[in-house]
């Protein structure tokens, strides 16, 4: 257990520092995977065709291999190390605050964070309601680096044991692991559901206002359901144009990755963010002679109950053709927006760019969806077919660009002008 006065002398900046080192040779080591690749293993391959160049080769993609699982394990220390300086900034950030509290209210604190008394029935409700806010905010600034501490020791030495992994493959689902830890970690920087509302306006309160801003990208869902929250934030997670619900679509991808969807295409990706702006409220664009199959729409009807039927006569082109959706939003009030711009409820949308005799250049073929947006701005993302949760943007698009060639990324924020 953490205590207080390890916790107020506590230096995150530190943990930003050894990130920000992880980061450097992460990148590092994906530039050289690329470096061997491009000018050892294909330049062989192309130019010597005997099984002494086949063998050279083959030991120039092993060393690749061996590059591009350090590139995952080495990003995923990284993303332990972010989670662990957010960690115990917010959690300081707690501390400070029930300090102020205690001053305000003239109650003074022990070295562990305690008021030395508890305010009697004559001491009024001002001051008996800061001594209970004060004792609330301990225990979730202590709570908050408990959690922290155990779990980014937990993953490091996880990450540890598998620092011999030479197989890309194995090593990104490692990095999807840690990615999952650092989302958990911020998770646990948030106050329970059923904490007194009181308790959680202090916590707000007491955070700076970037803290609270990368809390509304990274972990809107659960800001959401605190009562105490801000009506003003929520609604600003919500989206302000009210025409649908940011949050229920992250919820939806959040909850329904790796279920079934209620129809299936052959390709399921797009569908996948159709059903979840369907949840969250998006309405219906239907043409009042073709209805959802029309040119210019958006949304789907009742079809018969049979998949092969009802996705070629009942759901728009729109609803499950990355393509045709990233157009349709575009058209119909969307922006597109840079990375360091994007938010919870964005869609990601893979356009092709380098060479693949499956993929036309151009084509916009995949869809996800931003369901978090780190402190350091990395983005997590939700998709289906080759099902994946929260998982990061910057990790997995060098998997993606080895397979299927270059990508451009494209990220569009819906703004429905229809209705």
């Amino acid at each position: 257990m953490v205590t207080y006065a390890e916790l107020i002398s506590a230096h995150p900046q530190k943990w930003k520092d050894a990130a920000d080192d992880w980061a450097a040779l992460a990148k590092y080591a994906l530039n050289a995977a690329h470096d061997v690749r491009e000018q050892g293993a294909k330049p062989l391959a192309d130019n010597w065709a005997d099984e002494v160049g086949a063998a050279a080769a083959g030991d120039f993609v092993k060393l690749a291999n061996q590059l591009e699982s350090a590139y995952d394990l080495l990003l995923s220390v990284k993303m332990v190390m972010e989670g662990m300086h957010t960690s115990l900034e917010l959690a300081m950030s707690t501390a400070h605050q029930l300090t102020d509290l205690a001053r305000a209210h003239d109650l003074p604190l022990n070295d562990d964070g305690m008021p030395l008394e508890c305010p009697g029935p004559n001491a009024g409700a001002d001051k008996q309601q800061a001594y209970t806010e004060i004792v609330a905010l301990r225990e979730q600034a202590l709570r908050q680096a408990t959690e922290a501490d155990q779990q980014t020791k937990a993953e490091l030495s996880r990450l540890t044991a598998a620092v011999k992994i030479d197989d890309p493959d194995k090593a990104l689902k490692e990095q999807n692991v840690a990615s999952h830890v650092e989302m958990d970690m911020l998770a646990a920087d948030i106050p329970p559901k059923n904490t007194d509302p009181a308790a959680v306006r202090a916590w707000w309160n007491g955070l700076s206002e970037k803290q609270q801003y990368d809390l509304t990208r990274a972990e809107p869902v659960r800001l959401a359901q605190l009562d105490g929250i801000p009506e003003d934030v929520k609604r600003e997670m919500r989206g302000t144009d009210r025409k649908f619900d940011r949050i229920k679509m992250v919820e939806y991808a959040l909850d329904n990755w790796n279920k079934d969807d209620p129809v299936q295409f052959d390709n399921n990706c797009t569908n996948f963010v159709s059903q979840a702006l369907d949840h969250a409220g998006m309405q219906k664009k239907l043409d009042p002679w073709d209805g959802a199959r029309g040119d210019d729409t958006w949304g789907h009807e009742s079809g018969i109950g049979i998949d092969w039927w009802d996705t070629s006569m009942y759901y728009s082109k729109s609803w499950a053709g990355a393509e045709n959706q990233q157009n349709f939003m575009l058209k119909h009030g969307g922006e597109e927006v840079s990375p360091s711009q994007a938010r919870p409820g964005d869609i990601i949308y893979y356009e092709q760019q380098g060479p693949n005799e499956h993929i036309e250049h151009g084509n916009t073929h995949h869809a996800a969806v931003v369901t978090a947006v780190m402190p350091d701005g990395e983005i997590k993302y939700t998709q289906h077919q080759d099902s994946y949760q929260n998982v990061s943007l910057e990790g997995r698009l060098p998997t993606t660009e080895k397979a299927e060639g270059q990508q451009n990324i494209r990220i569009v924020r819906p703004h429905p002008d229809w209705y």
